[in-house]
């Protein structure tokens, strides 16, 4: 216990003595002696719960106050995410326009058998795509681990998800149109 506490429990037996003291002084006094009690207890009780309200009231500003600090850190890393994905986004544009497309990218179905074959070039210089375009809102920059999701599958491209987000019927030709299989699917058919 510290100083303070102690103090203030000195203080509330001080009260409780004096409110005893002072029922026993007055006309019929011991029978005033649990009614002193009882207000001596209500004394307690509503410093107890004054000091309950205090430190609640203090957790909740400090709790306020370290939400606004972590609010204010995610603004700033999202700030600083922003500006990454600029730079990266300028810089892949920049390689397009000198000449350099990323290499066809080949994928592989879990059951090693279907293969499907990305041209980062076609789409690109045939569909006048812009990099971001794709990068980094439908796939992320590694498909590698895009296939390690085990969500890289034909039906979630009918979802409308990975190719399945422009190759939709409506933006490109659907993943659905089985007349179209050869253009992703060339060494299986």
């Amino acid at each position: 216990m510290n100083k303070e506490d102690g103090a203030k429990k000195l203080a509330q037996t001080a009260v409780m003595v004096f409110i005893i003291a002072l029922a026993l002084c007055l006309p019929g006094g011991n029978g005033m002696t649990a009614q002193a009690a009882s207000g001596a207890k209500h004394v307690n009780n509503e410093a107890a719960a004054a000091k309950v309200r205090a430190e609640a009231a203090k957790a909740l500003i400090e709790a306020q106050n370290a939400m606004d600090k972590a609010d204010e850190m995610m603004r700033m890393a999202q700030k600083q995410r922003e500006k990454s994905m600029s730079k990266e986004k300028d810089a892949f544009q920049k390689m397009v326009a000198a000449g350099y497309y990323p290499s066809d990218i080949t994928l592989t179905a879990q059951n090693g058998q279907v293969h499907a074959v990305f041209s980062h070039r076609k789409h690109l210089l045939r569909e006048h795509l812009k990099c971001t375009e794709c990068h980094p809102r439908i796939f992320i920059m590694n498909t590698s681990r895009e296939k390690k999701k085990k969500g890289f599958t034909m039906a979630n491209m009918r979802k409308g998800l990975y190719c399945g987000h422009c190759h939709n019927g409506k933006r490109a030709f659907s993943v659905a149109d089985l007349a179209m299989c050869k253009r992703c699917h060339p060494k299986q058919l």
